[in-house]
């Protein structure tokens, strides 16, 4: 799935390592990163198939992942017009609009 970010800062932070570890310590940045890259690499078909990941959507169309009671994110999911599994990589695309992380570890 294609993953992109609502906000440039929100963009900035998920795609360092360096800032999710300054933010909520090194092991839950870890933690983030990989839950980010397997949305990155699953479709929106299966989602639901990510190892302890619960999915929701709301009415508005907005999708839910919670990792646990850890990490959440939200986001907007389009799929392919037709519903065809398209052989392009970007198929699926997930608008991230929040993530929330319950979890951290400072020095």
């Amino acid at each position: 799935m294609d993953v992109t970010f609502r906000t440039a800062a929100l963009a900035a932070l998920c795609s360092s390592g360096k800032s999710l570890a300054q933010r909520w310590g090194p092991e839950v940045g870890r933690t983030v990163a990989r839950r980010l890259l397997d949305l990155a690499a699953v479709d929106a078909a299966t989602l639901d198939r990510l190892p302890g990941a619960g999915v929701s959507m709301n009415r508005a169309g907005e999708t839910t992942v919670a990792f646990g009671d850890e990490i959440v994110v939200r986001g907007i999911i389009d799929q392919p017009a037709d519903g065809s599994r398209a052989a392009r990589r970007d198929a699926d695309q997930m608008l991230i609009i929040s993530l929330a992380v319950h979890r951290s570890y400072q020095r």
